[in-house]
């Protein structure tokens, strides 16, 4: 039984050093410390030191009681102090906000910045194309921002009015009133969306939605079918399982050492040199400053995703680590009702690395009958 003891207290030892690394890279210095002590209460050789050297030996029950006392002072520590931003604070805020000005510097074609008042706070829109044209709605993948579009709204707005809408609850120009009211379900991201687009003026729209955004588009189209032309999923969120993309964003952001925020991105965004110069600074400072407040975008339910009546363009990556096999993913879609399959040679952000191929499938799939 003291064998099995010892072996417990070498793993909890072990994993509560993680934690205790990762709140010292996190500059928590009294949640370390409160892990530290944990983590010599664990260790087997702690307490032979101080039976042998110091004839002090300390009971296994008092033992316990101050790991727990421990445990529930970190956790204090760690949730106690009221959350009022997704920034780390406002120096990050003005670090995000400046790369999305020099973003912005490089779009393609004359745009219109539009913060609309809504239930949940400031929505930022960029609009572009002929106020006259049909419109576009462009929800952008989680880790990036309203200004990913810039790579494909050069072609889409020459038919289309475009909406590239920042997701609120994710860095960018977006934010919430208050983090007392946030987003909870996916009717709740439709219902906002409804909202977005009647301040807009846009009655129905063609939806673009690149990963996360494709599980926002998927929800809005689900709850009101009738506001939803066409909809078309680059690497969409929701339809493949997300544990391993959950897991290693959680590991980047409670280790955020160069090497784990290098083989994230790779990880996330491939390895195009060009691409991830693009995105590179801009993710690296999301994984590691902020705490996005946004609904976890978990595979649909077969009922709802079969329940979606509107035709339905998915465009999948060959190096998509996120969705994962193209073939797997084109298998899971075949039982919805109007739905076209694409494969691309591209990853996950296959709008910024493969934008002529991407922008033609769009364009050709709204278009046809």
């Amino acid at each position: 039984m003291s064998i099995i003891w010892i072996i417990l207290g070498w793993i909890f030892a072990f994993i509560f050093s993680l934690l205790t690394v990762s709140m010292l890279l996190l500059h928590n210095w009294l949640h370390a410390l409160a892990l530290f002590l944990v983590v010599l209460l664990c260790l087997p050789p702690v307490n032979s030191l101080l039976r042998n050297r110091f004839d002090f030996t300390i009971h296994p029950l008092l033992r316990g009681v101050l790991i727990v006392v421990l445990l529930f002072v970190f956790v204090r520590l760690l949730t106690g102090e009221k959350v009022t931003s997704i920034y780390a604070s406002p120096d990050v805020k003005a670090q995000f906000l400046a790369i999305y000005d020099e973003k912005m510097a490089e779009w393609p074609v004359p745009y219109e910045d539009i913060f609309l008042d809504t239930e949940y706070g400031v929505v930022h829109v960029i609009a572009s194309g002929p106020e006259d044209a049909p419109p576009m709605l462009l929800l952008h993948a989680s880790g990036v921002s309203g200004w990913s579009w810039k790579f494909n709204v050069a072609e889409l707005s020459k038919q289309y009015r475009t909406y590239a809408i920042d997701l609120i609850g994710d860095a960018g120009k977006s934010e919430f009133a208050s983090l007392d009211h946030i987003l909870q379900n996916g009717q709740d991201q439709a219902d906002l969306y409804a909202e977005i687009s009647d301040k807009l003026g846009v009655d129905k729209a063609y939806v673009v939605g690149a990963s996360e955004g494709g599980f926002i588009g998927s929800n809005y189209a689900l709850y009101y079918p009738e506001r939803v032309e066409k909809l078309a999923l680059l690497g969409p969120m929701g339809y493949a399982g997300a544990t391993e993309t959950v897991t290693r964003i959680m590991f980047a952001q409670f280790f955020p050492l160069k090497l784990v925020q290098e083989n994230t991105l790779h990880w996330a965004f491939g390895d195009d040199p060009q691409l991830n110069e693009e995105v590179g600074e801009w993710f690296r400072l999301f994984i590691t400053q902020t705490v996005p407040k946004k609904v976890p975008p978990l595979p649909l339910p077969v009922a709802q995703r079969q329940r979606l009546s509107v035709p339905v363009l998915f465009v999948f990556g060959e190096r998509d680590r996120l969705v994962g096999d193209p073939e797997a993913a084109r298998a899971l879609v075949q039982d919805m009702q109007d739905v076209q399959v694409e494969v691309v040679e591209a990853g996950h952000l296959m709008g910024a690395e493969a934008p002529e191929q991407v922008n033609s499938l769009i364009l050709d799939f709204f278009a046809s009958d």
